[in-house]
């Protein structure tokens, strides 16, 4: 994308600010580039949602480029830092003692493996539907009609091929 038309849209879109961007605002937008640059006078409105998503990216990263040299600044030795340290003691959460004593029973390895025991699933329902129905008949329908075409033509060119060898 031009970065003219980028910092054309951003300058709009900080001039709107927080009012939410409807098909009015896009058209705005739309008009300011055409002014500007004589060219998109009729882009379509994905274009110009693309630019929109591409100045506010741009817009964001001015403003990260801004915040970078005031975050590296080193304190100056007139002010010293002062570091607290915040102690905050362990909890240990309470646990129900029933869950424990489970716990504590799965644990132990004098308890003799219980044999594993076969579950019978119910077995499931099959709902056939009969827009499913229908729509299986359809593609039915078309697979034959197009068999049947397939064959027409195959008989047509086996024709050709005789008559050529004659």
């Amino acid at each position: 994308m031009d970065e003219k038309i980028i910092k054309i849209v951003a300058a709009k879109l900080r001039r709107i600010g927080d009012q939410p961007i409807n098909a009015e605002k896009l058209t705005e937008i739309r008009e300011e580039v055409y002014k500007a640059t004589r060219s998109n006078k009729f882009a379509s409105f994905s274009n110009v949602k693309k630019w929109v998503k591409a100045a506010r990216g741009y817009m964001k990263a001015q403003e990260k480029a801004k915040a970078k040299p005031a975050s590296k600044a080193k304190p100056t030795a007139s002010k010293p830092v002062k570091f607290t340290k915040r102690e905050e003691e362990f909890v240990a959460p309470v646990v129900p003692r029933r869950i424990e004593d489970s716990v504590n029973f799965i644990k132990e390895e004098n308890t003799p493996a219980l044999p594993a025991q076969e579950v019978m699933l119910p077995k499931p329902t099959i709902v056939i539907d009969k827009v499913y129905l229908q729509s299986i008949k359809f593609e039915i329908a078309g697979i034959r009609q197009t068999m049947e075409r397939v064959s027409r033509q195959l008989d047509k060119l086996e024709k050709e091929l005789t008559n050529h060898g004659e």
